[in-house]
């Protein structure tokens, strides 16, 4: 079989084919549409068994897409290996793009077993997508903190409403004080509330809004602020339902019957699920649901000393972006689910207190997930 290794660059790559009888060819191509398809319809590459490529910051991606869109197989090598291998090979220090691609080619044909038909880069690709969701939920917190202290000062009587609503934070966005909204004419108004289409509060009416302005105590220097913020909320809401819906979208063609098994468990819904199995995408990682605790770092941490010895809190060593979706599950099962919530209250019951039960019934919840996913069965009381 033949082999053809790409070392990638930023803007172009350089390959070799290394077949049976050692190096048959190579070349270059640019990182655009002509040059990959120039590439893939070269005779060098045609009858190519296998593309190999190091993961390179992502500028591999498009390529590495290009390839399976098109019906080639391709594999990502984690470049740490890449070096090892070389490493062990010659002590010779000469870098170039080519020796480069001829040192991944030889790498693949040493370890052909290790690059069977795997998912790893999609599964990669996943956890990128989940973690940019997690980071943007702490934006969108802290942009809602930031709206609500600005408008404590420029509007405060608006707080007596849900402002995170897309009605008033588009509104919001436009008359950030007292002082704006008594400037504009109902009609303005009027149309600020109707931007966001759909069912509204009763209570969110022109009239009622200016009523408060007119005895507000608000300060009208704030308003730059508020209307800053509001729109600094809307475009965090806007980015967490397209990261949603992304990521779930994914985790149901990577991980279809996964998905299946974790929503049927009242209380974790798709959004949830599609977290966890970003963090675990293969269960067979973890021969026993004692070492998925320890990697979620619910496990108690332990102190000896001489004859002493005594359990602490959890270890929290392990990984905190998994630690914190399993306590959300597990508060969702707490509510949803009467197995768990038995569980919780058996536990509050015992003496323990809220943040003891809580990690008790994440590791309940562990135990369940692991067990399920393991034999592939669905939940069920």
């Amino acid at each position: 079989m033949s082999i053809v290794a790409l070392d990638i660059a930023s803007k172009s790559a350089t390959f070799c084919v290394l077949g049976t009888q050692g190096i048959q060819s190579q070349g270059s191509l640019t990182f655009d549409h002509d040059g990959f398809s120039s590439f893939i319809a070269s005779t060098q590459v045609s009858d190519a068994s296998l593309f190999v490529m190091e993961s390179t910051g992502g500028y591999h991606l498009p390529l590495y897409h290009f390839l399976l869109n098109h019906g080639r197989k391709a594999r990502i090598i984690n470049p740490l290996l890449v070096k090892h291998f070389h490493d062990g090979q010659t002590l010779r220090r000469t870098k170039t793009d080519v020796l480069d691609a001829v040192t991944i080619a030889r790498y693949a044909q040493a370890n052909l077993s290790a690059l069977q038909e795997d998912r790893m880069q999609l599964d990669s690709e996943s956890k990128m997508l989940a973690r940019r969701r997690a980071r943007n939920a702490e934006d969108l917190a802290k942009a809602k903190t930031i709206l609500k202290s600005d408008l404590s000062v420029a509007f405060p009587e608006l707080l007596r409403f849900n402002v995170f609503t897309k009605t008033l934070l588009e509104f919001l966005s436009i008359y950030g004080c007292a002082k704006d909204v008594l400037g504009a004419t109902d009609g303005q108004l009027q149309r600020a509330l109707d931007v966001q289409k759909g069912r509204k509060s009763e209570e969110i009416t022109v009239q009622n809004i200016k009523d408060l302005a007119q005895t507000s105590i608000g300060v009208s220097y704030r308003a730059a602020m508020v209307r800053d913020s509001a729109k600094a909320v809307l475009a965090c809401q806007q980015r967490d339902e397209d990261l949603t819906k992304a990521l779930v979208e994914l985790e149901k063609v990577l991980h279809k019957r996964q998905m299946e098994i974790l929503t049927s468990i009242p209380g974790i819904g798709e959004v949830t699920a599609s977290h966890f199995l970003s963090e675990i995408p293969d269960i067979s990682q973890f021969a026993t649901y004692q070492k998925l605790i320890a990697f979620a770092g619910t496990d108690p941490g332990i102190y000896e000393s001489g004859d002493t010895s005594k359990n602490l809190r959890i270890s929290k060593r392990g990984n905190a972006v998994l630690r914190k979706y399993l306590y959300l599950m597990a508060d969702s099962c707490k509510r949803h689910n009467i197995v768990f919530n038995a569980y919780y209250h058996k536990k509050r019951e015992a003496g323990f207190p809220h943040r003891k039960a809580m990690v008790a019934t994440m590791n309940k919840l562990v135990r369940t997930l692991h067990a399920l996913l393991t034999k592939d069965e669905m939940y069920s009381l």
